[in-house]
């Protein structure tokens, strides 16, 4: 599994970079001239490039951003864990239903 870390860190930086930016505009630019001139196939092999290249990084990005939050909140955690004013209940929150945070945040608004 630490290869999909690897591959997953790698191309989700390679995506937030110009160079993916300039792939997006050239596949952009491609399929919108040959709409213009009619091909058909090139149409439909942009088309099919860009919904590949969505389909492939939906899942990286998501991997990526799921592994920072966990992350982020094991921080939190440990934050919450020295800091004698802070409420212990609040450890661990995220791994709770919505209606349940819903509820820790209409508490804290009362002041419970």
């Amino acid at each position: 599994m630490r290869w999909f870390e690897r591959f997953s860190t790698t191309s989700a930086n390679f995506a937030g970079q110009p160079p993916m930016l300039g792939v997006a505009i050239l596949l952009s630019a491609i399929g919108a001239i040959s709409y213009v001139v009619g091909n058909e196939h090139i149409v439909v092999g942009v088309a099919l490039a860009i919904s590949a290249v969505t389909l492939i990084l939906l899942p990286i990005l998501q991997a990526t951003q799921n592994r920072d939050g966990a992350a982020l909140h094991a921080k939190l955690d440990e934050l919450l864990k020295i800091h004698h004013a802070a409420r212990d209940n609040l450890i661990g929150v995220e791994k709770r239903s919505s209606d349940e945070i819903e509820q820790v945040r209409r508490d804290e608004e009362r002041g419970e």
